[in-house]
């Protein structure tokens, strides 16, 4: 399992979301209930970007600090051991029951979000929260391990949109203005148009296994790193923690170029964004060096929220 942890600044414009990193593929029945013109994205078809702005911050946040509030009772513990229905205690089943239904008005509320926001990965990311949610929630009737992956994938969704947001508010996506854009795509995925949209990945994408691969071999050579405080600001760096950045940096960089190609050969246009965003905040961070302050630690906490999605998807697609 692919999983980046990274420690993250202390405050944050929501609480923390609980992140394993893996989701699931298993889509839901659509039901038609727009047109493409009722999205502000739907226009939005050019290079994949640091975003800068973002009209439905305010509204996820309050969404997002209902839901993790509920998931904070004891779900995110029991997520990783947690085995069949069958074998499911009586608490087991309340807690479960409590997330479901919180997991289902927070997907029902961000189909609304998808809608209304300007920028095309923040809509597929909406889109995939909800997604998984669903997913997940279906697959409690009959449970298995593998399931997990399903509500890591609609975790890091969430957390994706967070860190977009505080990378915005607290002023990091400015970062990001001389970062290249990525490539123009050949096609982008157009708007769901439904109240339950699909899941990205039905089945694993080709790139899936080096994918996969790639994270947890970064996971493995930048332990230490993933464990710092990312809080400290460069200048109150000791000349242990100043040796151990200028020592990732070049592991970030090949990182970045590495999902980047990935990006290029995928024919998922979901996929191909999600890696590209990887890809532009990774880029981002790096430009920072020596002028690290706490709010930056947001842009490599996104660019590997959007990674563990992408992981997540091939794991689940795959089970």
């Amino acid at each position: 399992m692919a999983v980046v942890l990274l420690v993250v600044i202390g405050v944050s414009v929501a609480a923390t979301l609980y992140v394993t990193g893996r989701e699931g593929g298993r889509g839901a029945t659509a039901l038609t209930t727009g047109t493409p013109s009722d999205y502000a994205s739907a226009n939005d078809t050019g290079p994949v970007s640091i975003i800068t702005d973002e009209p439905t911050c305010g509204a996820w946040v309050g969404i997002s600090n209902e839901l993790s509030e509920i998931e904070r009772g004891g779900w995110g513990e029991m997520r990783g051991t947690l085995g069949p229905t069958s074998l499911w205690t009586a608490q087991q089943r309340e807690e479960i029951d409590l997330v479901v239904r919180a997991m289902r008005n927070a997907a029902d509320r961000s189909i609304e979000l998808a809608k209304q926001t300007p920028h095309r990965v923040v809509r597929e990311l909406y889109e995939q929260f909800s997604a998984y949610g669903r997913a997940y929630i279906n697959s409690t009737y009959d449970y298995e391990q593998i399931d997990d992956e399903l509500a890591s994938a609609n975790v890091n969704a969430a957390s994706a949109v967070i860190g977009i947001c505080n990378t915005i508010t607290f002023g990091s996506a400015s970062r990001g203005i001389t970062v290249p854009k990525a490539p123009r795509p050949s096609g982008v995925a157009k708007p769901e148009k439904s109240s339950a949209p699909r899941t990205f990945m039905s089945d694993p994408d080709p790139e899936c296994s080096g994918f996969i691969q790639r994270l947890d071999d970064f996971n493995i050579r930048t332990a230490l790193w993933a464990s710092a405080d990312a809080a400290t600001p460069a200048s109150q760096w000791n000349p242990l923690r100043r040796v151990l950045e200028q020592s990732v940096q070049p592991l970030l960089e090949a990182y970045a170029n590495e999902v980047d190609e990935a990006a290029r050969r995928s024919f998922n246009p979901v996929l191909s964004d999600f890696a590209f965003s990887t890809g532009r905040y990774l880029m981002a961070y790096l430009t920072v060096g020596d002028e690290y302050d706490a709010a930056d630690g947001w842009l490599s906490s996104v660019a590997f929220k959007f990674a563990n999605l992408v992981s997540a998807a091939c794991s689940a697609a795959g089970r």
